[in-house]
């Protein structure tokens, strides 16, 4: 974390989206994804609700100090739901359906979300941890689509 090595998991587990918004911010502001332009980079494990207030202030930040990066030549917001994916293990949300949806809608792309189960960890949830109020197609993205996309090696073993 920002105040270094962690005592307790509770501060271990809670604060862990501030290092993953780092090292996220970190790859778009040093252009990364300008050269290696089909990198796709998945974050595991990190929950999901931090992302839409990461990438509002995100682009907030960037509009007004564009100059200090020029080689971002597009939004952070666009550049991340391109080349960045999240597991959905652990989905961080509140279990009510309409909450997860609005959730899905300010992400802003039904691309950015993998499955993971999170086996053999001792917490461990299998197809318990998709939240409630996902559409089928959803899931089929979330289990099938995105990880076929993501991972194109994958389709060589798909059925």
């Amino acid at each position: 974390t920002s105040t270094g090595w962690p005592s307790h998991h509770l501060h271990d587990h809670a604060a862990q989206s501030q290092i993953f918004e780092d090292q996220l911010l970190s790859l778009v502001s040093h252009g990364v994804f300008n050269r290696f332009p089909t990198l796709k980079f998945v974050l595991m494990e990190s929950g999901v609700t931090w992302l839409p207030s990461f990438i509002w202030r995100a682009i907030k930040t960037w509009r007004g100090v564009r100059a200090e990066v020029p080689w971002v030549d597009r939004s952070p917001a666009e550049t991340i739901r391109d080349h960045i994916r999240l597991t959905v293990q652990p989905f961080d949300a509140d279990p009510n359906a309409d909450i997860v949806k609005r959730l899905i809608d300010q992400i802003d792309s039904d691309k950015v979300l993998l499955f993971a189960s999170d086996w053999p960890h001792w917490q461990f949830e299998g197809d318990a941890i998709l939240p409630p109020g996902l559409s089928d197609d959803l899931i089929r993205k979330i289990k099938v689509d995105n990880p076929l996309e993501t991972y194109p090696r994958l389709r060589e073993t798909a059925p």
